[in-house]
């Protein structure tokens, strides 16, 4: 299946994001599901769900690995995703490929089918 959920994910990166990867990935930064609601904490994840479903929830669509960040891990300034991938707005898609990033998506921009196709299609 093409999206990988993971909340901890450094182990991950090993294959999928590697600097002879042949295939383009994305990761999408999330916020993490609130167990009392059962939806995500951050609005705008949730206004984005469907469309982030459409494009990598199929066999024949592009690899997405989901990083699902709790709202404490979030708040920390020098978490993983804002350290080391420059997250600063949730939610965020980032296009890899060869290891290196070659896209990115935030926020409201998901939701631009010009933009999100561009980003998915590398054009």
């Amino acid at each position: 299946m093409p999206l990988i959920a993971t909340a901890s994910y450094p182990h991950v990166m090993n294959g999928l994001f590697a600097p002879d990867a042949k295939q383009p990935v994305f990761l999408v930064f999330y916020s993490a599901i609130t167990p009392s609601t059962g939806q995500m904490w951050c609005p705008d994840c949730r206004d984005v769900e469907s469309t982030v479903k459409t494009t990598f929830d199929e066999p024949d669509k592009p690899k997405a690995v989901i990083i699902w960040l709790e709202r404490e891990e979030w708040r920390k300034r020098d978490n993983e995703a804002r350290a080391k991938w420059n997250v600063q707005n949730l939610p965020t898609i980032l296009r890899l490929q060869d290891g290196k990033e070659t896209g990115r998506l935030v926020e409201s921009e998901i939701l631009d089918a010009r933009k999100l196709q561009r980003l998915v299609q590398n054009e």
